[in-house]
């Protein structure tokens, strides 16, 4: 049944930004790929969401779908990175990384308790979580 729901939120990702019609299909010859995807609470809502990372004409895509009363919101969370992983983390703070930033120490969020993860295995990493408005980028690692 999961697998159900997965396949027809992607449906309902494609058709919300466009990318199933036909015509943009043919043209490219390329359809949108899956790559992967993880299940987790990020509001805190007691409602699992889902993050998925697909890859379009326009590149890799990260999108988060929402769980509401009655369907789902979207939101597009990274363009950045063509190939970094994705994760979904258990974790009530994200320590940002100091790189590129002087001598200053990173900051550290609180999270509603888990968060996404996207990173290169010992490269670049960074987070995003729910800031109650949106997602919030941390960049945990460079």
């Amino acid at each position: 049944m999961k697998t159900h729901g997965i396949a027809f939120s992607i449906a309902l990702v494609l058709s919300a930004f466009g990318l199933a019609s036909s015509s943009e299909l043919s043209r490219s010859k390329v359809p949108l790929k899956y790559i992967s995807s993880c299940e987790l609470d990020f509001n805190n809502d007691d409602v699992p969401d889902i993050a998925l990372l697909l890859e379009t004409l326009r590149g890799h895509e990260r999108i988060v779908l929402m769980k509401t009363d009655k369907w789902y919101d979207a939101y597009g969370i990274s363009k950045k990175g063509s190939s970094m992983h994705l994760s979904c983390r258990f974790g009530k703070f994200i320590k940002e990384t100091p790189a590129g930033k002087g001598e200053k120490e990173g900051r550290t969020y609180k999270t509603p308790g888990t968060y996404i993860q996207l990173g290169h295995p010992e490269g670049p990493s960074v987070a995003y979580f729910w800031n109650g408005s949106g997602f919030k980028e941390v960049w945990t690692g460079d």
